[in-house]
């Protein structure tokens, strides 16, 4: 095995959460179409990247075999792309939640892909990268972008979205996702499940024109599907809302809930009132913008963090 050379690239990639989602129909290639207003938050995997002669992954904790890991495929179809062999030691740091809603495993292929076009001198960007992205899954070109952003088609129309002023969610995770959890949430849609994404583009709009999405509608197709895949969702959201006081929603597939709160320190203060339910919980802020790719030596990567900043902090 050949040795690490040089210093670290390093990456949060965060997680995101759907504000608002619309499915609108089954598309002609087995897809579907949606409309959804994504956020991205706080809780945030951490990748790296080093220089070294072979190919090589290593993740924490291993909660999936190498060749599963969408960072793992995200830098083999780089190198495919772009007619090199692989080179370089992949760090997948897990703090996301795995099928969560959350996109965990999109964020950390998007990190994946920044971060050996960086280190291998593609110069793609976020232009080239993109297309590339769509190939990995529906959920991978939005990390690429900014904070905030309205997706439509199959996922692979990002549009980014002005920066809305700094929020807080608290996310609620009650696991129990069944294997193959989004085939499964799909198939479990009905015929008035289904929306027409006026909903969603409303929203956009009103983000667009800088007003706050404090009392905004949001919706999200899986809602229904939700309580007929999930078990004891319907009570667990029931509880969640009378004990928060506040509308509790759904993020993507789920089963992730999350309420919204005028300022983060709100959202910690809301977590210690679902102490006591047997769910994760986790306090976020939302991120304004893409993160910055940092350069480490691997001595310093050790006393660094990502949770709550768009940076890298001690």
């Amino acid at each position: 095995m050949s040795a690490e050379r040089g210093p670290i690239l390093t990456l949060p990639a965060y997680a995101k959460v759907n504000l608002s989602l619309e499915v609108v129909g089954r598309r002609p290639d087995g897809f579907h179409d949606l409309v959804s207003v994504t956020q991205l938050v706080s809780l945030a995997d951490r990748i790296d990247v080093a220089p070294a002669d072979v190919f090589s992954i290593g993740m924490d904790p291993p909660v999936v075999g190498a060749e599963e890991n969408l960072a793992w495929r995200a830098a083999h179809a780089l190198a495919d792309a772009t007619g090199r062999a692989p080179t370089g030691r992949l760090g997948v740091a897990k703090r996301i939640p795995l099928a969560a809603g959350l996109g965990g495993g999109s964020s950390d292929a998007a990190a994946s892909l920044r971060l050996f076009d960086r280190l291998w001198g593609a110069r793609l960007g976020t232009r080239g990268l993109s297309p590339l992205a769509a190939t990995l899954g529906s959920d991978v070109p939005l990390f690429l972008m900014g904070g905030l952003n309205l997706i439509r088609g199959r996922g692979e129309i990002v549009e980014a979205l002005p920066p809305a002023p700094k929020f807080g969610l608290l996310l609620i995770h009650p696991g129990g996702a069944p294997p193959d959890k989004t085939r499964a949430l799909y198939a479990a849609l009905g015929p008035l499940d289904f929306g027409d994404g006026a909903t969603t583009l409303a929203l956009a709009e009103r983000l667009r024109a800088g007003r706050s999405i404090a009392d905004a509608p949001l919706v999200n197709t899986f809602d229904a599907a939700a309580a007929r895949v999930y078990p004891d969702f319907v009570a667990l959201r029931t509880e969640l809302a009378g004990r928060l006081g506040r509308p509790v929603h759904l993020s993507g597939a789920g089963p992730t809930l999350f309420a919204l709160y005028g300022t983060p320190e709100e959202a910690r203060t809301a977590a210690a009132t679902v102490a006591g339910l047997g769910v994760e919980t986790f306090a976020v802020r939302s991120i304004a913008r893409r993160p910055t790719i940092r350069t480490v030596r691997p001595a310093q990567l050790q006393r660094f963090r990502y949770e709550t900043e768009e940076e890298l902090v001690p």
